[in-house]
């Protein structure tokens, strides 16, 4: 036994292990090293290791090593000691645990194709259900059952799908509904339409008005009772060509009404065709309209009405107007006539006595028979007619100077303001006529301002005569306003019409004599408020360029006071 020891080992160490190892190695043990803990924390390793003859000799000697640990290392060894030995117990634990890994993962892939199979299975089912849902839904709808519905079990493609199907299927029902209500209601037209036609041939026979329908090959379709009557027809004239009918001599207007309605050019204002019956004028009111169809004219309906009694009623209302208009004309002229008296009268007021006294005779004679012709006039029987207008080029603005000269120092209180426009061109009038309904505005004015001829008014009076060239529309415009009171809205309308006044006194005819001399001469007479009290008459008149080429009057300078 050989014992080789570190030189730093502590002194009296023990030396009992070194011999227990060395017998035990020469025993035939196979451990060759210990591990003794020493008192300081220390570890005391041994190691051994036999000394044979010779090979495989018998053992000669044991050779035992000894080396002190410090803690440090001692503490490391025993953690390596001790992951060795779990390591040693882990290794007979190998095959157990890889045999239950196996396990797991066989469990795992079985469970995988399970679930792999079942959905599958399940998504299968999802696509095929809904499909054969659609194609059952579908023979359903085929044989006429349009109330059956699929009720949807998903949101996705084929909910949305089945959602379509029966929103398809509600609007079939729904069609149908309406397509059998429609049948009904078109069932119903249809007797309705048969009673109506049978109505409106009842009516066609017992009215008084005549009506001839035309088929778009000229031949009469329709000849109710009144129309044979009026136009002194056979009632077996149906089928008959209307040109063949009315190529009477009496019924030669009606051919040509009815040849402009063909072409378009009739218009809708009835009218007026004088027929000669029984040795009388009978007068009847014609309109003709057209029935358009798809492929263009479907023919023309003419209707006639017996308007002789009402012919002969307003020819004499006419006439009652007519005799009204030319009392008020018969006293326009009478105006400038007194005015010019009165005007004799004042100039001649500081002239000799004598001559003083012969112009005071003479216009007082004036005035009253001026006065005494008014009053005649006012009583006369209206029975004559108004002249049409004599249209001559006119230079308006001289003569509004010339009419409006008239008034000059006529009025107290009361101003008359002019304002020409120079570049008014000449317009074709009737000076006279456009002459009088300047004198009648004038008037209308003084009045509403409180004055009249030879009476005084309120200081600050104003009436206004201005001209203005509208050159885009292509009229003279005359205006007269005041700065009076103003007339109610609510009266504006009704200033031009027959009998009315706001003056309390008078015929009422003279607006309305005024309104038709405009009309007459193509132009238009409106009222407005004036800016900032008062009332406005705006005269428009049509610019002809005949009258252009003659050469105008002077006009007054503008902003001239009268």
């Amino acid at each position: 036994l050989v014992e080789v020891a570190d030189p730093f080992l502590p002194p009296g160490y023990p030396r009992a292990s070194a011999d227990a190892l060395a017998a035990s190695l020469a025993a035939g043990n196979v451990e060759s090293a210990s591990a003794e803990p020493l008192s300081d924390g220390a570890e005391l390793l041994r190691g051994a290791a036999v000394v044979r003859a010779a090979g495989d000799g018998p053992v000669v000697g044991v050779v035992v090593a000894s080396i002190v640990l410090s803690g440090d290392l001692t503490a490391h060894a025993r953690r390596i000691n001790g992951a060795f030995g779990t390591y040693n117990q882990l290794r007979v634990l190998t095959r157990p645990v890889t045999g239950v890994y196996l396990s797991f993962f066989l469990m795992t892939t079985l469970m995988i194709l399970i679930a792999a199979t079942w959905l599958g299975t399940y998504v299968a089912k999802r696509i095929t259900r809904p499909v054969l849902q659609l194609a059952e839904g579908a023979r359903q709808i085929g044989t006429g059952d349009l109330d059956h519905r699929i009720e949807p079990e998903s949101s996705d493609e084929f909910g949305g799908m089945v959602e379509a199907f029966n929103a398809m299927a509600a609007d079939l029902s729904t069609s149908q509904r309406k397509l059998i209500q429609s049948r009904g209601d078109l069932e119903h037209k249809t007797r309705e339409t048969e009673r109506r036609r049978r109505y409106i041939e009842t009516i066609l026979e017992r009215i008084a008005t005549g009506v001839i329908s035309i088929d778009s090959a000229g031949r009469l379709t329709t000849v109710n009772a009144a129309a044979v009557r009026l136009l002194s027809l056979d009632a077996t004239v149906i089928g008959e060509p209307a040109a063949l009918i009315f190529e009477r001599p009496d019924l030669a207007p009606l051919d040509a009404m009815l040849r402009e309605a063909r072409r378009g050019a009739f218009g809708r204002a009835a009218r007026e065709v004088a027929l000669a019956r029984g040795g009388r004028e009978c007068h009847l009111a014609v309109a003709a309209t057209t029935l358009p169809g798809e492929r263009g004219l479907d023919g023309v309906v003419m209707v006639f009405d017996d308007v002789t009694p009402l012919f002969r009623a307003q020819r004499v209302a006419t006439w009652r107007d007519v005799a009204r208009r030319l009392a008020h004309e018969i006293k326009n002229p009478l105006t400038p006539i007194q005015l010019c008296a009165e005007r004799l009268r004042r100039n001649f007021s500081t002239a000799a006595p004598e001559t003083r006294e012969l112009v005071n005779e003479c216009t007082s004679t004036i005035v009253g028979e001026v006065e005494a012709l008014k009053g005649l006039v006012d009583e006369f029987s209206h029975f004559a007619r108004l002249p049409s207008p004599r249209a001559v080029p006119t230079d308006i603005n001289f003569l509004l100077a010339d009419t409006l000269g008239l008034y000059a120092g006529l009025f107290h209180g009361i101003t008359i303001e002019t304002t020409y426009d120079p570049g008014l061109p000449v317009v074709r009038l009737d000076p006279d006529q456009i002459r009088r309904v300047v004198v009648n505005l004038v008037d209308n004015a003084a009045a509403a301002l409180g004055g009249d001829r030879g009476l005084t008014s309120e200081p600050g009076g104003i009436i206004g005569v201005a001209t203005y060239h509208d050159v885009t529309n292509h009229v003279a415009r005359v205006t007269v306003s005041d700065n009076g009171p103003g007339i109610a809205e609510v009266d504006r309308d009704k200033l031009f019409l027959p009998y009315f006044s706001t003056k309390g006194r008078g015929s009422g005819l003279g607006l309305a004599i005024v309104r038709r001399i405009v009309v007459e001469h193509g132009g238009s007479i409106e009222v407005t408020e004036n800016r900032p009290r008062g009332t406005r008459f705006s005269i428009e008149l049509p610019c002809g360029a005949s009258a252009l080429d003659d050469t105008p009057v002077v006009a007054p300078a503008e902003g001239e006071r009268a």
